[in-house]
């Protein structure tokens, strides 16, 4: 079960975070919170993601906006990451020829060779 934290409780969960810092992170769209009859609810995983955002924010001296660029490349590896080992899981169950001419195929493509 997912909990949900409220501004207040996510501002004292997280460390860095002050009332004016997230509501720049939200209105740079880095995090979406959801809204509910008590207002905007956060997640778990916008917590962790607030505190990654704190993080680099901090270490880098990122702007909101270059934040939501960088976690936008962040999202964007981890679901191509994801999809990798998706395909790497649906490559294994094939029989060997095939995976052999799907390798082949991998290596000619990265090489720039053509078939």
């Amino acid at each position: 079960m997912t909990r949900f934290f409220n501004s207040t409780e996510v501002v004292t969960e997280v460390a860095t975070l002050t009332p004016n810092r997230l509501s720049a992170f939200v209105s740079a769209e880095v995090v979406t919170p959801l809204q509910s009859g008590q207002g905007p609810v956060y997640s778990t995983v916008d917590v962790a993601r607030l505190e990654l955002c704190c993080e680099l924010a901090d270490s880098f001296d990122l702007a909101p906006e270059a934040l939501a660029l960088v976690l936008a490349l962040v999202d964007r590896l981890h679901r191509l990451d994801r999809d990798t080992a998706a395909l790497a899981t649906a490559l294994a169950a094939e029989p060997p020829e095939i995976r052999t001419r799907v390798a082949a195929r991998i290596i000619a493509d990265t090489s720039g060779e053509t078939s």
